[in-house]
């Protein structure tokens, strides 16, 4: 139900479907001698004129001006608009054969701005209460499923078999893995709790991430692109975790693994690129999925834009992700 009303073509249409019952009814109990299709020819035309003044005074002047508290526009802006609703509405009612007075043209030019706008504040105050009640859930969600990875026997058998093998063979080193495998539940356990983080943490969790299987594994090639003005933005916190997960998953599976990120800012967008190697489909140990799905829960849940792709070919795997919309930092 949430994605359906979320959706703004959907809201709208539901918006014109109640409002062409609330005419119909009206016009139904009050006939007269017209005919169903004489009502239908007068109601639609209204419904389509009052829908597209409310939709003007929410959309490029409640939103635009009011909401952002640059009252002068504002009011300089509605005195416009009701000017210009009145005069719609008044050579409408001429046009009809039912103008009466321009006061009573006013009353409804007020009438409908108010209805219209009180609806919008109702809609706004249950989408931003929705929203950041999915958001915190979806967090909270990714939360649990971090700190289950991190119970996980299997990673830490992992883990530590990895700080075994060298402490056998390199044991000078065995205290600087054990502090970056520290490093890495931190950061989780801490982002985890967070809305957002900066975009420059996230990359250097990744970094550090990569860092370690790189040592885990002498034949894993890694090579990190960077562009633009990275360091201004802010993203949901591990929002890049499931897709270098996968790419490291599933690149050690080929016996020349490699991968490929490169980041990208651009006119206020993030631009996120991962490619890696991979086995043909038929040959890869299939995992879960559960990554991706909450990738994209959290995609539709967080307040940003985004767009994400992916493309896969016999031995690569490349996973595209488009962010817009991002707060930035002060």
């Amino acid at each position: 139900m949430w994605r359906w009303y979320s959706n703004i073509w959907y809201r709208n249409i539901f918006g014109l479907l109640t409002l062409c019952l609330i005419f119909g009814f009206l016009q139904y109990t009050g006939l007269g001698n017209k005919s169903i299709k004489e009502v239908l020819v007068e109601m639609i035309p209204a419904i389509a004129l009052i829908y597209f003044l409310i939709y003007i005074n929410n959309v490029y002047i409640i939103k635009r001006f009011l909401l952002t508290k640059k009252y002068d526009s504002f009011l300089l802006w509605f005195l416009i608009y009701l000017v210009f609703g009145v005069f719609c509405l008044s050579q409408y009612a001429l046009y009809i054969g039912e103008f009466k007075s321009l006061i009573i043209e006013v009353i409804n030019t007020l009438f409908f701005t108010i209805l219209g706008t009180g609806t919008y504040f109702i809609h706004q105050w249950a989408f931003q209460n929705i929203t950041l009640r999915e958001r915190k859930l979806a967090n909270t969600v990714a939360e649990l499923e971090f700190l289950k990875m991190q119970l996980n026997p299997h990673f830490l058998l992992n883990a530590m078999n990895n700080l075994y093998g060298e402490a056998l063979t390199n044991p000078s080193d065995t205290p600087n893995r054990i502090l970056q495998l520290s490093h890495l539940f931190r950061y989780q356990i801490e982002a985890s709790k967070k809305e957002e983080v900066r975009l420059e943490l996230e990359i250097d969790f990744v970094n550090e991430y990569l860092d370690y299987y790189k040592f885990t594994s002498d034949s894993l090639v890694v090579d990190i692109a960077y562009q633009g003005d990275l360091e201004a933005y802010n993203v949901p916190p591990l929002l890049f975790f499931s897709l270098v997960e996968n790419a490291v998953k599933f690149s050690l599976q080929t016996e020349n693994p490699f991968i490929a990120l490169h980041w990208k800012e651009e006119n206020g967008k993030v631009y996120f690129e991962i490619t890696n190697s991979c086995l043909p489909k038929d040959r890869q140990r299939k995992g879960t999925g559960l990554g991706l799905s909450n990738l994209q829960r959290r995609l539709e849940v967080s307040q940003v834009q985004a767009k994400f792709k992916v493309e896969e070919c016999k031995n690569i795997y490349k996973a595209k992700l488009i962010l817009w919309g991002l707060n930035t930092n002060v």
